[in-house]
């Protein structure tokens, strides 16, 4: 049994596709609906099954009906659950695609014509290059905790080393360990340098809009400017770009970009940031 909301007959507002647990999905819904318009929280089966396309020979393709929309897929399911399943979920993000691509109203992180998924990678090295950045250190992908891959490069902005602390990543649990500790999980691995005590600055990005989440003063570093550019050459429009800063506060890396924000990061800057997403929504 689907716990998606269920909208009524002539729902007019926004639809946010999300799992219906998802704390920023229902923070969205919740505000929109305090702001006097409409919002539900819809599963991808649910979405899918919301619109429909049409194609006819000579004309653009119909999406129906026309309502903004905000994507915030969750992953696949990392073991196959069943055929019927995966072929089910598949099906339905196909048309869920079609439909967020297509249509005429506003869509938060909209498909680009080869798929659902993004710029962003599990790799920084190739979200690096997709973004038009200068690529840092190496980056190693491994079956087994890596030991340190050569030495720790310069690279990047003048007098931005990459650092000289080794980090392993357990690609399931997400968790970051400096080496030669052990991260949770049992794997796969990535790995690269990076400063033994790093300073970080999270920026939140909504289309040509940026808003830094501390209230430190690095103006001089651009980081708003700098932070829109990745995330729309990324092909995003909320997003957040984490920044390592120098100790002197003189430069700055991009280290993460993250395509789903979640709810602490989005809090941080919300008296900025929900006024604008009414704007984008309901223009």
């Amino acid at each position: 049994m689907s716990s998606s909301d269920v909208p009524h007959a002539g729902f007019s507002g926004l639809v946010v596709v999300a799992d219906p647990e998802d704390p920023v999905a229902t923070e969205v819904r919740d505000f929109v609906v305090e702001s006097g318009h409409e919002a539900a929280v819809l599963d991808v089966f649910d979405a899918a099954q919301m619109f429909t396309v049409t194609v006819d020979d000579g004309a653009a393709p119909v999406v129906e009906p026309v309502l903004p929309m905000m994507l915030r897929l969750p992953a696949p399911p990392l073991l196959r659950i069943s055929f019927d399943a995966e072929f089910q979920l598949n099906e339905c993000l196909a048309q869920l695609w079609a439909a967020a691509a297509l249509t005429a109203a506003p869509v938060i992180n909209r498909p680009a014509p080869g798929g659902l998924g993004t710029g962003v990678s599990a790799s920084g090295v190739l979200t690096e290059l997709r973004a038009g950045l200068p690529v840092g250190s190496v980056e190693v992908f491994s079956s087994r905790p890596p030991e340190p891959e050569g030495p720790a490069e310069a690279a990047g902005e003048a007098g931005a080393g990459e650092g000289t602390q080794w980090w392993v990543q357990d690609l399931a649990s997400w968790t970051t360990r400096p080496w030669p500790e052990r991260p949770a999980g049992s794997g796969p691995y990535r790995a690269r340098w990076s400063d033994p005590d790093p300073l970080f600055e999270n920026v939140v990005v909504l289309g040509d809009h940026a808003w830094p989440c501390s209230a430190v003063e690095l103006d001089g570093l651009r980081l708003e400017e700098r932070s829109t550019g990745i995330v729309a050459r990324l092909g995003l429009e909320l997003a957040s770009v984490v920044w390592r800063i120098s100790p002197d506060l003189h430069c700055a890396k991009p280290v993460v970009v993250e395509p789903f924000p979640d709810v602490e990061q989005l809090r941080m800057v919300w008296l900025g940031l929900g006024p604008q997403l009414l704007k984008v929504l309901f223009p």
